[in-house]
């Protein structure tokens, strides 16, 4: 699954932070060892969006949760020769009760995402299981799925994203060691 993907990307991006002291944002406080054993509560959301900005391909993701921080991936030009983009870690959500708001800067250029996340009302129940880097992942709660409306404006042009994955995640997360 792409957001189980993302989720273990960030995931890895906090562990190197924390591991190796870098990347850690004024005001940012920090977080847990996500490579310990352990059983943790997680909470946040996750939109994961695709769009233009005129004829400018646009890929977005845009990830917070309480206990590892908030991460902005952004790519323009996708798929294309003149790809490029930014990553970053965020003291602030991204998405504040409905509202969105996310920025970088790429290639010179400020990138900005505005717009609203509402609840659906549809709720997915989440069971999985995965066993990565010496632990056994088991992740139980539930995803509130969101109806994100968001408009994407890049190097004076503009245009709608549209996300296929968009959710609230409330989640209890345990790892164990399976490293004799």
């Amino acid at each position: 699954m792409r957001s189980t993907q993302l989720i273990t990307g960030a995931l890895a991006v906090a562990a190197t932070s924390a591991l190796i002291g870098l990347g850690t944002a004024p005001g940012i406080a920090q977080t847990p060892d996500p490579t310990a054993p352990g059983t943790s509560r997680e909470t946040g959301k996750l939109l994961e969006c695709t769009g233009a900005a005129g004829a400018i391909p646009v890929r977005a993701n845009l990830y917070q949760n309480t206990t590892y921080g908030n991460f902005l991936e952004v790519l323009v030009h996708d798929g294309t020769p003149d790809e490029a983009g930014a990553s970053r870690e965020a003291a602030k959500p991204f998405v504040v009760k409905n509202k969105v708001r996310a920025t970088a800067r790429i290639a010179g250029e400020k990138l900005v995402i505005t717009g609203t996340a509402k609840p659906t009302g549809e709720v997915r129940r989440v069971h999985d299981v995965v066993e990565d880097a010496g632990l056994r992942i088991v992740t139980t709660g539930k995803h509130k799925l969101l109806k994100p409306i968001l408009k994407v404006s890049y190097a004076g042009r503009s245009g709608r994203l549209t996300c296929d994955n968009a959710f609230a995640f409330n989640l209890k997360v345990t790892k164990t060691s399976i490293v004799d």
